[in-house]
């Protein structure tokens, strides 16, 4: 196993660490795992290319362990009433939609190149900042004064979950009608 893999794997074994420090009530604890886990993203991401140690175990433990990051902290923050339920919908829209690329695709033998657009780059990116400052707002002292933040940056985040909703879900259309099948 190469570094960016075990770093990805580290990642992966901290969900159920941030699950648990949220769920007993530690909200800095909580925030600083996540944090680590998902600046672990980027810094594996580099290393494979700089190391050029890209793998076919690190093209699937590094999607997996950011999803499954993303998608615990979204639900528990959702379950804990500081972020709305359509903020959940409308990233796991995003993510149908690009499933549904990647199986109709498979499905219909067409390749796809499977690129982020940079919106949704982005959109990951507000993602996480929006999880990390939500995270933040549960804090007993400095909470509140995020929350303004927090409300912005989630807003930018939605749209931008949106725009790349309607992004994948035109090459979807493309891949279907069996035309255009590169990522908008």
């Amino acid at each position: 196993m190469n570094l960016p893999n075990a770093i990805s794997l580290v990642r992966l074994l901290l969900v159920p660490v941030f699950a648990w420090l949220h769920l007993r009530g530690e909200p800095l604890a909580a925030l600083v795992v996540f944090v680590a886990a998902a600046i672990s993203d980027g810094i594996d991401g580099f290393l494979a290319r700089a190391l050029d140690q890209r793998t076919a175990l690190g093209a699937i433990l590094d999607p997996i362990a950011d999803k499954l990051l993303g998608l615990t902290a979204l639900v528990l923050l959702v379950w804990s009433a500081v972020l709305p339920v359509w903020f959940l919908g409308v990233s796991l829209l995003r993510d149908a939609v690009v499933a549904a690329v990647g199986i109709t695709s498979k499905a219909s033998h067409r390749s796809v190149r499977a690129a982020p657009t940079r919106i949704s780059k982005y959109a990951t990116f507000l993602l996480m900042a929006t999880v990390t400052l939500a995270l933040f707002s549960r804090s007993p002292d400095y909470g509140a004064a995020v929350v303004p933040y927090l409300a912005a940056v989630g807003a930018v985040a939605a749209e931008c979950l949106l725009v790349a909703t309607v992004q994948y879900g035109m090459l979807w259309w493309s891949v279907l009608r069996g035309r255009r099948l590169d990522t908008p």
